[in-house]
């Protein structure tokens, strides 16, 4: 199962998802999916956009943990 780890970023940098949305527009709908760790489809872009944004590498904001 792939975990994200938004949470966890937002609290390490003391970002609130409204500053993430509105510097990489990302939607709020997709924000909270993630962070809520919803059976969703995210793109490449995303990653890309929420990667610059934290300076981190794709591992940071998602992890993959056997079932």
């Amino acid at each position: 199962m792939i975990e994200f780890k938004l949470d966890d970023l937002l609290w390490e940098h003391r970002k609130r998802a409204e500053e993430v949305r509105m510097a990489t527009g990302i939607s709020a709908s997709t924000l909270s999916n993630i962070r809520n760790g919803k059976n969703i489809n995210i793109s490449v872009k995303t990653l890309d956009k929420l990667c610059k944004f934290f300076n981190c590498k794709v591992s940071d904001i998602l992890e993959y943990v056997p079932d």
